[in-house]
């Protein structure tokens, strides 16, 4: 199997992902509010949190899966502005704000990653998971909006 079929199928069970996740409430309330169960019970509290669990992890993965099937609107380099925040031809980074770049330092093949933008203590910005990274002139890219 290529990375084209695994996708696709992945795609397929993202369409029944959601139904599910709609139907026990969590993609709308964050809990399985839909669902019944004996709160008295410890087996099927347990049962229960656990799920819980399950479904945020199956939330995230379709919207991982969202996000990659939106086309790319277009790239640019990031430079620091006259605030002292870093921006592209697109947007102005903040904290918690989402970023797409052009990873080529420490890593065998260059490679797109999405991460986050964060600032540090002394009002510094970074990438998480990727603090040791200069921004200054690295390659973003942006999606269209869903």
């Amino acid at each position: 199997m290529d990375i084209r079929e695994y996708e696709d199928r992945l795609n397929g069970a993202l369409i029944t992902a959601k139904e599910l996740l709609s139907q026990s409430g969590y993609s709308d309330n964050r809990t399985l509010e839909y669902i019944d169960y004996d709160e008295d019970d410890p087996n099927e509290a347990q049962r229960w949190d656990e799920l819980m669990k399950a479904s945020e992890a199956l939330l995230r993965l379709t919207q991982n899966l969202d996000y990659i099937r939106r086309p790319v609107a277009g790239t640019s380099e990031l430079h620091i502005n006259s605030s002292g925040r870093y921006e592209d031809d697109f947007y102005e980074y903040t904290c918690g704000s989402g970023i797409e770049f052009l990873l080529v330092k420490n890593c065998f093949t260059p490679r797109w990653v999405h991460s986050y933008v964060e600032g540090d203590d002394d009002g510094k910005y970074y990438i998480v998971g990727y603090k040791w990274l200069d921004m200054e002139g690295l390659k973003t890219r942006v999606r269209q909006k869903a």
